[in-house]
């Protein structure tokens, strides 16, 4: 079914929360680079200091982020966006000022902080004020700007480097976050929808109780078996995906690349996925069957993955422009594992509980990112990065066929919230 991606833009509301979501999107990926040249190069840091800084950025989403989206969930989410891009603003700012290491990783893990607030607040946000019709285009746009802001923030960020030097970054991310600031001022209030959610809460009533909340979020997802399906598909994912994603540089110089081009390699994959969202933004027939698509596209990929490692190890033998077609074609799945993924979450959750299912979502793949590059280096020094690289493509075949299989057996048991059969 071919539809206009674009059409959910004609609300005005969701005109101005996908404005917001630009800025905001390419702020989070804008100092990227900024935080690896200060520490690596201005201060002449190891490894070790640069995995902090990741884990600064990633453990809010893990060990705060499901918490705090039971106030999230209760709390006007419009004010919620807001004040959590002002203080995104402070924190930066922090960044920018940051004498040393233990500093900088205070502000970086802040930030993150209010990041893991924000994005369950514009997650229930889509769904309060984008009609059930629209959802899959609403979410495809969504998964486009992350998609889109993933090559366009670092590579902004080191042009922004060149020319300003290696802190200029964090105040044109600042500037990014008053624009967003700037866009949600422009939603209408979404109170009236708010407190109809709540009149249809089943504990408004009773003064609400907050791990009654918080269990309720997480029982939702184990009673909910599609979701339930697409969250694990979508970890495991993740995991296999970061296990090689720190190898996948040696494994470049393996097959060809070398400093000049290996950018093209990346630049690639982001094209590819940036190219799949808009291909299902525009065909959206895969709403009926998302965790199909979402298999199948993990099935394929695996093929991918494995013949780059194959590649490494000398088995494969193709010129630069055939493994960079491949690499966009390795970047169009990935769109059809994470849009289906995020219309999943969308549909198959109530508004009310919203921040904190989006939530505790991403503390599991946050999870899965998190330990995920330690074990790819452990299995890359004794067995070396062609053959972790085999291993994860091997291992993201079997998980997406593996998925196959169980979704095809208990497809009939696949009901959303509205009783309607969504996915087989």
């Amino acid at each position: 079914m071919k539809r206009g991606i674009f059409k959910p833009l004609k609300l005005k509301s969701f005109r101005a929360l996908f404005g917001a979501q630009l800025f905001s999107d390419l702020g989070n990926w804008l100092d990227l680079i900024a935080l690896q040249v200060i520490v690596a190069y201005h201060w002449g840091l190891d490894e070790t200091a640069i995995a902090s800084v990741i884990i600064a950025l990633g453990l809010p989403w893990v060990i705060i982020g499901p918490f705090a989206s039971v106030f999230v969930d209760r709390l006007p989410k419009k004010a919620v966006m807001i004040v959590c891009l002002i203080f995104r603003i402070v924190f930066v700012a922090g960044l920018f000022y940051a004498p040393n290491l233990y500093i900088l990783l205070l502000f970086v893990f802040l930030k993150g902080t209010v990041s893991a607030l924000y994005d369950p607040a514009r997650q229930s946000a889509i769904r309060m004020i984008v009609p059930d019709s629209l959802l899959p285009e609403a979410v495809t746009l969504s998964q486009l700007s992350v998609n889109t802001m993933k090559i366009a923030g670092p590579a902004l960020g080191g042009g922004i480097i060149a020319v300003f030097g290696a802190k200029s970054p964090f105040l044109f991310e600042a500037a990014g976050f008053f624009i967003a600031v700037i866009f949600l001022l422009l939603l209408p209030s979404l109170k009236s929808i708010e407190e109809s959610d709540a009149i249809m809460s089943e504990d408004y009533a009773a003064k609400r109780n907050f791990w009654k909340d918080f269990s309720d979020g997480i029982k939702h997802i184990f009673h909910t078996p599609l979701l339930k399906i697409s969250i694990i598909l979508s970890s495991a994912a993740f995991f296999i995906i970061f296990l090689y994603d720190g190898l996948f540089v040696f494994i470049a110089k393996q097959i060809g690349f070398n400093e000049g081009n290996f950018g093209l390699l990346i630049s690639a994959v982001g094209a590819g996925s940036v190219a799949g969202s808009l291909l299902l933004g525009h065909w959206t027939a895969w709403n009926r069957k998302p965790v199909h698509l979402m298999s199948s596209s993990a099935l394929l990929s695996g093929a991918f993955i494995a013949a780059v490692g194959l590649g490494g190890l000398g088995f494969l033998e193709f010129p630069p422009l055939i493994w960079i077609i491949g690499a966009c074609i390795l970047g169009i799945l990935g769109a059809g594992e994470s849009v289906p993924y995020g219309y999943i979450l969308q549909s198959e959750t109530p508004k009310q509980m919203m921040g904190r299912v989006s939530a505790a979502a991403m503390s599991l793949q946050t999870f899965s990112m998190l330990i995920a590059p330690a074990a790819g280096a452990l299995l890359a020094k004794s067995l070396g990065a062609p053959l972790v690289m085999i291993g994860a493509g091997m291992a993201t075949t079997l998980l997406g066929l593996t998925m196959l299989m169980v979704i095809w057996k208990k497809s009939r048991s696949f009901k959303s919230i509205s009783e309607k059969q969504l996915d087989g």
